[in-house]
């Protein structure tokens, strides 16, 4: 068994548990998805610790070169939105700019403020806030960055809005959003299939919109953006370490599902086992979401 299943079998596990406290206490949805972000299914933890590294490890080299495209340099002033462990923070220092990661996790941006001294990196700050009042001067900001954020939030347009207030005249917003709808696997895995059906219309029920990325670039025109540059690609596995990631990700959204009630913790056992399957089939290809790529600038009203 893989480190991806046991980390993931783990949190079923969790999740049966906590369902079963719930179900004692009579406290629901609430109670789960009050503090994290806009009714933010992903959990938090050791397990979506290892999540966020395998996230870095999939994207950060695309993500490197999408900031360099987009000018980043030495003595930029770098926000991250969601930063989670700060991975992408980090790196930005490390390229000599000025760095402030951003998130509501407290336990998470710990950590990242505990790897950022251990790198030695001074010019890294983590800080909790929220994007639509991120608590920056105006007009202070070279370039920001987000992964994965929009999709999960009710208002993205406003959340675009808000880090075009913080940008300076002339500054970027680099987003790189997925589209969870072009997942898929084949030969077909009905499992995949049903247990990705159920999260994106949990998202859709919550307000969120978990294949947004094909529509990040319209957020941001509606925001006062002008666009500088769209793209996206596509990982596809058929061996290797990362191919079980999306099978990682689908059930730990499912996992808020079932402390919420709306789904049983039985009910994903048989899907994890059925998406299990097919990641061990060397026969079986498992794409994971496409990932939109934006560089949107703010307007230079000195031009």
């Amino acid at each position: 068994m893989s480190d991806l299943e046991v980390l993931a079998l783990d949190s079923v596990e969790a999740a049966k548990e906590a369902q079963s406290k719930e179900s004692s206490n009579g406290r629901g949805e609430a109670n789960f998805l009050s503090t994290v972000g806009d009714r933010y299914l992903l959990g938090d933890g050791r397990s979506d610790h290892d999540r966020l590294r395998v996230i870095s490890e999939i994207h950060d080299d695309r993500t490197r070169e999408l900031l360099r495209r987009a000018g980043l340099a030495s003595g930029h002033h770098f926000v991250e939105f969601g930063c989670g462990l700060g991975y992408v923070t980090r790196w930005a220092a490390s390229e000599g700019a000025h760095t402030i990661g951003i998130d509501l996790n407290e336990d998470t941006l710990t950590v990242a403020s505990e790897l950022a001294h251990e790198a030695g990196l001074k010019n890294a700050q983590f800080r909790c806030a929220n994007v639509y009042q991120p608590d920056l001067e105006p007009e202070s900001v070279d370039i920001s960055y987000s992964r994965w954020l929009m999709v999960h939030l009710n208002r993205p347009v406003d959340a675009m809005r808000a880090i075009h207030a913080a940008l300076k005249p002339g500054g970027v917003m680099v987003c790189e959003e997925a589209d969870a709808s072009a997942l898929y696997v084949e030969p077909a895995s009905v499992a995949y299939t049903e247990l990705l059906d159920i999260c994106l219309e949990g998202g859709r029920q919550r307000g969120v919109d978990y294949s947004g990325g094909r529509r990040a670039h319209l957020w941001a025109k509606e925001a006062g953006f002008e666009l500088v540059h769209v793209d996206a690609y596509h990982p596809h596995y058929i061996t290797g370490k990362h191919k079980g990631f999306w099978n990682w990700t689908l059930r730990a959204a499912a996992i808020g599902m079932v402390k919420e009630g709306s789904l049983t913790a039985a009910r994903l056992d048989e899907l994890v086992a059925g998406m299990t399957e097919a990641d061990a089939s060397p026969d079986t290809l498992v794409a994971h979401s496409r990932m939109h790529q934006l560089i949107a600038k703010k307007p230079d009203m000195k031009s």
